[in-house]
């Protein structure tokens, strides 16, 4: 017997205060953002690496070049990736 059940994933984006609103011209729903800092060019250059986490079939249509508004802050998408099973999407994105 094959068990069934079916993911609620708007379960695991439903935490108030982690979660970011997130548009894109006319999906809008909430993701996660990070904004890791990180050190290059051999220690000598701080930066910020923005990316945003997302359920992939609500932000199907995000391309690299878009613009995606987190938070009421404008980006440009970089690269978009699926995250394991393709359910959830992360999102790479250069601050304007």
């Amino acid at each position: 017997m094959a068990l069934s059940f079916t993911e609620d994933l708007t379960a695991f984006f439903d935490t108030p205060g982690f979660t970011e609103t997130v548009v894109h011209s006319s999906a809008s729903g909430v993701g996660y953002l990070d904004q890791p800092d990180e050190i290059i060019a051999d220690g000598l250059v701080l930066t910020t690496d923005y990316r945003v986490t997302v359920i992939a079939s609500v932000f199907s249509s995000v391309s690299h070049g878009d613009t995606l508004t987190v938070a009421g802050v404008d980006y440009t998408v970089r690269e978009v990736m699926l995250i394991d099973d393709g359910k959830l999407k992360r999102i790479m994105l250069t601050k304007d």
